[in-house]
């Protein structure tokens, strides 16, 4: 049983790397519009892409975005993000526990 929730524990860190990894390439987008990334870099933001959007959008239909001034705050990244650690949590405790 362990060896289950650490896995899955395993896979919530590859998954919390991942949501990082977007709001890193979120900053990287935003301050250099014209950078293109290609190779490696390409085959990298496609797949923190394509693993986080399936989280992120149902949320933002119901959580849009809040404007705050010229700073718009991703409601439903951070509710994910929020869960992830919550479930993290949830079974570091229930590991401990058996």
């Amino acid at each position: 049983m362990t060896f289950v929730i650490d896995l899955a524990r395993i896979v919530l860190l590859v998954l919390m790397l991942m949501m990082l990894g977007r709001v890193l390439l979120s900053w990287v987008f935003a301050y250099s519009r014209d950078w293109k990334p290609s190779g490696f870099a390409a085959l990298a933001v496609e797949a923190v892409y394509s693993t986080t959007d399936p989280l992120i959008k149902p949320l933002r239909k119901v959580f849009p975005p809040i404007t705050l001034g010229r700073i718009r705050l991703d409601v439903a990244f951070l509710l994910v993000f929020l869960v992830i650690i919550a479930l993290n949590s949830f079974l570091e405790a229930l590991s401990y526990s058996l």
